[in-house]
């Protein structure tokens, strides 16, 4: 037990952890707002000035007509820069039917919101924290639901999507690198996270503008339902860079929580499983392992780098019940 427990010797500390992140925004990001044609004139003219056509001329808005629905759609940002807060859609929406009016086409009857992106964006103080974040919740297993992760060109995360069991390829939710998507900052420093409603004709009808205007607290109960189950899952697992998990082995074994002998395996595993050809399935059972107890292997070479997963997710949740 001795020689594993040397390994807090080495140049991080032994309860190194990095700061929680900062919310920087929350709100509705993209939204699709239905419009129902009941007059066959409005119908008629719909069709003859989109002429089968999608065109962002209408506050930002991308504009269709479905003939065999009746239905005009538009689809764009509420807020002309940033997030819309949910006490701001309804005025959002009537800036967007002034556009159609403006340009000649018509408004027909309200059908709600078909889409609608509640979504938080957390500044963290380094990017390799929200790496290491965004790397963390691509590794945990999560209820009713599977993740597709897309990486950028050199291997780190930037998109990590949360997808419908089983064979479904529905998007859930997603958490993605903002800073590097809009060019406002440098990798893993703004990562977004987002619940994706989509609402079948039945439900929009109820849910509408001015209704999430009325009762604000219903974009946040849709990003809470998305992500109260991932805060859930990540409860108590931390996100960290070999040295620092070494670290965390050692101290499991001084706990009892681990045997020396399989300490000693992780902990080899930690330091020098990247420079050894170990088979894929072999490199899986050891991460389970760490897994098992609540760790999650971000960067085998890069030390100092241990976010707890639970904190960011805990941020956003809390910043919308303020909304």
């Amino acid at each position: 037990m001795d020689a594993v427990a040397d390994v807090g010797s080495c140049n991080t500390q032994l309860r190194f952890k990095n700061g929680t992140p900062r919310v920087e925004e929350v709100g509705i990001d993209t939204w699709r707002l239905a419009r129902y044609l009941d007059d066959d004139q409005d119908l008629r003219r719909a069709v003859r000035l989109i002429d089968g056509r999608t065109f962002q001329k209408v506050e930002g808005h991308a504009v269709g007509v479905l003939p065999g629905y009746r239905m005009l759609w538009l689809e764009g940002h509420p807020a002309v820069e940033g997030l819309a807060t949910p006490r701001t859609l309804q005025q959002a929406e009537e800036r967007v039917l002034n556009g159609l009016l403006d340009l000649g086409l018509p408004t027909g009857r309200d059908g709600g919101l078909r889409r609608f992106d509640s979504t938080a964006t957390l500044r963290f103080d380094h990017g390799a924290e929200g790496l290491a974040f965004m790397r963390g919740v691509a590794a945990v297993d999560l209820p009713r639901s599977k993740k597709a992760v897309y990486e950028g060109v050199h291997g780190e995360p930037q998109t990590v999507y949360i997808l419908g069991p089983g064979r479904s390829r529905r998007v859930l939710g997603r958490l993605y690198d903002k800073g590097v998507e809009s060019g406002t900052a440098p990798r893993g420093e703004l990562i977004r996270l987002e619940s994706q409603t989509r609402v079948g004709k039945e439900v929009a009808e109820y849910m509408t503008a001015s209704a999430m205007t009325k009762h604000s607290g219903l974009a946040g109960s849709h990003f809470r339902n998305r992500f109260s189950p991932v805060a859930e899952s990540v409860d108590g697992v931390h996100a960290a860079t070999a040295p620092v998990l070494a670290d965390r082995v050692a101290e499991l074994v001084r706990e009892g929580e681990l045997t020396a002998a399989k300490g000693a395996r992780l902990v080899g595993y930690l330091v020098c499983g990247d420079r050894l050809d170990l088979a894929r399935t072999t490199q899986w059972r050891w991460r389970r392992e760490l897994r098992a107890h609540g760790l999650v292997l971000v960067d085998p070479m890069k030390d100092q780098v241990d976010v707890d997963l639970g904190q960011p997710l805990e941020a956003a949740l809390a910043a919308w019940e303020e909304q």
